[in-house]
């Protein structure tokens, strides 16, 4: 899937600044609308034909969990899928390595799939992410 506009939010001004300097420094600045808000309140406003989320995971503490809840975050893991999956069915959902993969695959829609790729850095998994919809590789 190739996009030709990318809309990116973020709560925090900081974070939309080295978004934008990163999409100069690779050239697609022009294809990015950047905005400084908040995910909850735009999504009903929204449409995207996917969407990729990296919601917050409350800091460090998500490392002291053995098994790191979507209910830990804030807002509500599950809510911010069920927010974009009013938009679009295709999600990419970026999660801490201990996330609880059976919430994770609770969020498909019944009959559908999801796929968890396990992301690793100097042979260790560091993150995960969870596809869903059209995103997943056949």
């Amino acid at each position: 899937m190739t996009c030709n506009h990318v809309i990116a939010i973020d709560i925090d001004p900081v974070k939309i600044d080295l978004a934008k300097h990163n999409a100069r420094v690779y050239g697609v600045e022009d294809r990015i609308e950047f905005i400084v808000g908040d995910f909850m309140e735009l999504a009903p406003t929204l449409s995207a034909d996917a969407v990729f989320l990296s919601p917050p995971w409350g800091g460090p503490e998500y490392l002291r969990q053995d098994v790191y809840s979507l209910s830990s975050m804030s807002p509500c893991g599950n809510d911010i899928f069920l927010a974009a999956s009013k938009f679009t069915e295709n999600i990419a959902l970026f999660l801490p390595r201990n996330v609880d993969v059976d919430e994770v695959i609770g969020l498909a829609v019944p009959g559908s799939k999801v796929e968890i790729e396990q992301n690793f850095l100097n042979r260790r998994v560091k993150t995960v992410t969870a596809y869903f919809g059209n995103l997943i590789s056949e």
